[in-house]
């Protein structure tokens, strides 16, 4: 063929080596990536190459880390370990750590990833180690466990403080049972459902005798172990459906869905002599006799 000026042309282009020209892809690769790499002689486990990038991050200049093992340099110090490591990628010819604390030149430790694989070029086997840096990641990913964990605890108190203030809002603290707030809020439905059902419900009224005689004699602290007394008797011998109040000073309440007037005047008289039977101290003194007096009203009967 001539070219435009009528001169003839060469008749063959120079064709590049592929082999060479691949070798040449695979070191730009090699050197730019930004994982470290080390090349591992698959037999004795020296170091045959390592880029730049693992250079920079274990601080340890290429002269240092070209021949030896990985068990003779400082960031796989475990020589035990380095030296199982390798022997199981000889039998599985790959192996694979998510998290692998290394030690860098000046001490400075980094979390990686580090993959092994074992692979034949022209006969010879070999070992490429890819280690990527995730120290910044594990950084983060603790410090959001971190703050899930502060989270979690302040959620939990938060409930807690909720659960103490409607604990607060309708519990009676020296007693433990609901309050005369807890009382008016349930009281209407109580009869409401009663209503509903065509049963009976009954509401009775305790009173403590002579309360102040008892303060006035052995003083508050006395009348308050009173009132615990008489709280417990009723908190135990009530159903799960009753409910217990205390008013406020020395009156209780107590609310007995499906109770007939009859039937409640006997669990009075039985909660009466319960706490008649109290044998209550304070300070060495014997209280006396606490007795209580009551007074009931049934639906539908009375109201």
């Amino acid at each position: 063929k001539r070219n435009g000026n009528g001169a003839a042309a060469d008749s063959h282009q120079t064709i590049g080596d592929p082999v060479r020209d691949s070798e040449v892809r695979y070191r730009r690769l090699f050197e730019t990536a930004m994982d470290g790499i080390l090349i591992l002689d698959a037999e004795t486990g020296r170091i045959t190459d390592a880029n730049p990038f693992l250079e920079t991050l274990l601080g340890y200049p290429h002269d240092e880390l070209i021949g030896k093992t990985l068990w003779e340099i400082g960031p796989f110090h475990d020589v035990a370990a380095s030296r199982k490591s390798f022997r199981r990628l000889q039998d599985k010819e790959c192996i694979r750590y998510d998290n692998l604390p290394l030690e860098t030149k000046t001490h400075e430790y980094k979390q990686v990833e580090f993959v092994s694989n074992v692979y034949t070029v022209d006969g010879v086997r070999a070992v490429q180690c890819n280690i990527r840096d995730i120290t910044e990641r594990r950084i983060v990913e603790n410090r959001v466990l971190l703050a899930n964990e502060a989270l979690r605890r302040l959620v939990a108190g938060l409930q807690t403080s909720e659960d103490v203030l409607r604990e607060q809002a309708t519990h009676d603290p020296l007693t433990g049972l609901f309050n005369r707030r807890y009382l008016d809020d349930t009281l209407a439905r109580e009869l409401s459902q009663s209503w509903r059902r065509g049963s009976c419900l009954s509401v009775v009224v305790f009173d403590i005798d002579h309360f102040k005689r008892i303060n006035d004699v052995f003083g508050h602290e006395a009348g308050d172990l009173a009132l615990r007394g008489c709280a417990h008797v009723l908190s135990q011998h009530l159903r799960r459906s009753d409910i217990a109040c205390r008013l406020g000073g020395e009156e209780f309440a107590i609310v007995l869905p499906d109770s007939s007037l009859e039937h409640t005047r006997r669990r009075v008289t039985e909660i009466c002599a319960l706490v008649r039977q109290l044998s209550l101290r304070h300070r060495g003194q014997i209280l006396g006799t606490v007795t209580l007096s009551a007074g009931i009203a049934c639906a539908p009967e009375h109201a």
